[in-house]
């Protein structure tokens, strides 16, 4: 049976997690497989997008609403091959849940022409995987900035979005970073930079694209957290204290612009941007479980 401190649903209040939860397999006793689809072989499909773009894909179908995609963020341990990747594949597996996982064009394993992308590139992605690879209603899943497209889709698809669940969500992110990280580089990278080429950065989270024309396109998606965001559904956003990256406090400001009144932060004491350590992972597992349970498909 699950600890009763994470059966209950947590509204509008925050939670401080400073205990290790207990193995994945005593907390998830629920996650016993149904079906044996191998989610470390699924086939990798790609969603043609026209002009020479597509983007790379997994699925899982499942009878039970909602479906859940999850959306990449900057970093590749966001991507289709990330751990959370994992671990969503096989709870929707397990549990009957339609899923499906991608890459944005010119990441992981999805094509596209680098000189030409751009970070509304990346909003069209999603706003396709969406409309083409699903129906019914949605719970998007995002971690860093996958969390801020996840917002900006939701707000595009307000009608079927049924939850979000946010990991560390890095809103207003690629301005910032861009000129953070270009201040870091050799003069000549600069230069090239500036007049128009990318530049794969090797970051602790993993590679990342630097590119001025997708940080400047990044800047008419900015959210401003004074104002109030048309967020109705559910929202489960975990955040972790350690996070050098984004500062916790963004997610608080999230959470008071949010409209939706169910809206649960948990800030994880000892984890940092990533939520990537067994503990985050079985939080993430029991927080998508819960939000499902709670709000079920009418």
């Amino acid at each position: 049976m699950l600890d009763p401190g994470y059966c209950q649903s947590l509204k509008s209040r925050i939670m401080f997690s400073s205990k290790n939860l207990k193995s994945l397999q005593v907390l998830l006793p629920w996650l016993r497989p149904q079906r044996s689809v191998a989610t470390s072989r699924l086939n990798t499909h790609f969603l043609d997008l026209g002009d020479d773009r597509s983007v790379a894909y997994q699925t899982i179908p499942g009878q039970r609403k909602p479906t859940i995609v999850l959306i990449p963020g900057l970093h590749s341990y966001t991507n289709m091959n990330g751990q959370k990747a994992s671990c969503l594949l096989r709870y929707c597996d397990m549990n009957d849940y339609s899923c499906v996982i991608y890459d944005h064009e010119c990441s992981g394993q999805s094509r596209g022409d680098v000189k030409k992308v751009v970070f509304t590139s990346w909003v069209e992605d999603a706003l396709e995987v969406t409309s083409r690879l699903t129906d019914g209603p949605l719970v998007l899943v995002g971690s860093s900035l996958g969390g801020w497209l996840s917002i900006i889709t939701g707000l595009k698809i307000k009608e079927r979005l049924h939850g979000l669940v946010l990991f560390s969500p890095a809103l207003n992110y690629v301005w910032p970073y861009y000129h953070r990280h270009k201040a870091l580089l050799p003069p000549d990278a600069c230069r090239r930079l500036e007049e128009g080429d990318p530049h794969v950065h090797t970051h602790e989270y993993g590679d990342a694209l630097l590119k001025e024309d997708f940080a400047a396109d990044s800047r008419k998606y900015e959210l401003d957290l004074n104002k109030k965001l048309n967020i109705t559904c559910p929202v489960r956003i975990i955040h972790g204290l350690h996070d050098t990256e984004i500062h916790p406090e963004q997610s608080m400001k999230l959470v008071e612009s949010l409209e939706s009144d169910d809206v649960d932060l948990i800030y994880r004491k000892s984890s940092c941007h990533q939520l990537e350590s067994p503990p985050d992972l079985e939080l993430f597992l029991i927080t998508l479980d819960r939000l499902l349970k709670d709000n079920p498909v009418r």
